[in-house]
């Protein structure tokens, strides 16, 4: 039945600057299938972008797309750097790992989950 995480779609404003600060934070090009619709690739990480309309807006309503990083205190102070406010945590999981969530320049929210504080 579910095969694999395909993808994370944000629905925001402007699609040309919102994966354009997710392309610059992973280092990739930004691709387009049609001018309602950009995404960034690398492995297995792929995320799109798509004009919001009133079925579905931005910010921060439930869903959360969780990052794994190195460093926890490293990636809040990079992509605080960029424009991403912390929004939860960090908190130690019962998993034994470290978890925040910040949110992007767009109102969108951006898990990290690490080993490392």
């Amino acid at each position: 039945m579910i095969k694999k995480y395909d993808s994370t779609v944000y629905f925001v404003e402007d699609i040309h600057s919102a994966s354009k600060w997710y392309s610059d934070i992973v280092g990739v090009e930004v691709k387009y299938e049609n001018e309602m619709y950009a995404y960034i690739e690398k492995d297995d990480l792929k995320i799109g972008f798509h004009p919001e309309d009133r079925k579905s807006s931005h910010g921060v309503t439930g869903q959360t797309t969780y990052w794994r990083v190195g460093s926890l205190r490293t990636s809040i102070e990079f992509l605080s750097s960029k424009g991403a406010t912390l929004y939860r945590g960090p908190i130690c999981t019962s998993l034994n790992e470290y978890a925040c969530i910040l949110i992007d320049p767009f109102g969108n929210a951006l898990g990290l989950i690490s080993e490392n504080t």
